[in-house]
């Protein structure tokens, strides 16, 4: 069987849905496909390039967001950056576990920061922004799939008798956690960056 590159990263994000990125091997990834344990590493290196090229795939499409107000567009690219991790099983570990200068990647980064740099950041603080942005979306979504996968609230809340802040607001501290409460992070960090800048910007969209 003559794989491509395109049928090798499919299988793999497939096999990622199916035991995690924790079981994910490139033994098993080649048994999946039905060739020889390495042959898999005529179109990636080594299990890293896999990675790399699984976290840039999960990223397609995520920066073509339509033109709009910078906080308009840097929402639309965090929800769209939390869908695109959410759509694969461990997909935020993924992406958090490589270094991968690739085209989505990129675009994403270019895309995020042009629109803080028309927020009227400075280049170091747009970029230091777009980190801040990245960094909620995807320990957000960690905490949401690892939490999915696990016992749930329960240990927490035993947990919290002893502690009255935290037994007091115990409702909505266990993950995962709904919509709205990604939301308030995110709504947070745009109203932080208004705070840095006088340039006008449209409402919370």
């Amino acid at each position: 069987m003559r794989l491509n590159r395109e049928q090798v990263l499919t299988a793999a994000l497939d096999l990622l849905d199916e035991v995690g990125l924790d079981q994910l091997t490139m033994r098993r990834l080649s048994t999946a496909l039905g060739v020889q344990n390495g042959a898999t590493y005529w179109h990636f290196r080594s299990k890293s390039a896999l990675l790399e090229a699984m976290a840039d795939e999960l990223l397609a499409g995520v920066a073509a967001v339509p033109a709009g107000p910078w906080d308009v567009r840097v929402t639309d690219l965090a929800r769209r950056l939390r869908r695109a991790l959410l759509s694969r099983r461990d997909g935020a570990r993924v992406y958090s576990a490589v270094f991968f200068p690739l085209p989505n990647a990129l675009a994403y980064g270019d895309a995020m920061i042009g629109a803080l740099l028309e927020a009227g950041l400075s280049p170091r603080d747009a970029a230091w922004t777009a980190d801040t942005v990245t960094y909620h979306v995807v320990a957000h979504t960690i905490e949401h799939q690892l939490a999915s996968a696990g016992e749930g609230p329960e240990r927490l809340t035993a947990a919290v008798s002893p502690y009255p802040n935290l037994a007091a607001a115990i409702e909505f501290v266990p993950a995962p956690h709904p919509d709205e409460h990604f939301e308030h992070g995110l709504r947070l960090i745009v109203t932080g960056i208004r705070a840095e800048t006088p340039t006008p910007a449209g409402p919370d969209r």
